[in-house]
């Protein structure tokens, strides 16, 4: 029979433990995210053919990396419509449904149920507007523009690579 045991819990992440011996499982620990599935995007100018992607510190390694933008489904909207406020808090574009692309969805990490929805983001690079950050984290990121090049394959977060890579396979860029 299946268990699950909760060992923490906090605003933003429980840890927890199942046990099945039925399928050899004994203890195995995972992270649940409040809200558990989230959205990440980067911005694409076609025009340009540049993408914009996000610096943000990355508290567990104690440093910054470029990545892509995000957010949680702890809010009561769609992930197109959570993509559409976080586009214009984190990057500063007014976008709308038409511009959010979704190119799929993927585990986070095997030490975690939460899913990752991603979308491409087509803006015009000339109608960026002001930021409106909500948080500390996200107020000392930084963004900067990135023209298509083997270096994206270089960046350190997955989801970036991915979002392309799909978005590629897909014809939408």
């Amino acid at each position: 029979m299946r268990t699950v045991k909760q060992l923490t819990s906090n605003k933003f992440l429980n840890i927890k433990e199942i046990k099945d011996p039925s399928k050899h499982i004994k203890g195995f620990q995972f992270a649940e995210r409040r809200g558990v599935d989230s959205v990440a995007f980067i911005c694409f100018d076609p025009g340009r053919k540049e993408f914009l992607l996000n610096r943000e510190q990355k508290p567990p390694i104690d440093r910054y990396v470029w990545g892509a933008f995000g957010g949680s489904f702890d809010k009561d909207k769609s992930p197109e419509d959570i993509v559409i406020d976080e586009v214009k808090e984190e990057a500063g574009f007014t976008v709308t449904k038409k511009d959010v692309k979704f190119v799929g969805k993927v585990l986070v990490s095997t030490q975690m149920n939460q899913y990752c929805y991603l979308y491409i983001v087509m803006v015009n690079k000339n109608k960026q507007g002001e930021r409106k950050p909500e948080n500390l984290i996200e107020a000392s990121a930084t963004t900067s523009w990135f023209l298509w090049s083997n270096d994206i394959y270089r960046l350190e977060d997955w989801k970036p690579i991915t979002i392309i890579t799909k978005a590629q396979a897909q014809g939408i860029i």
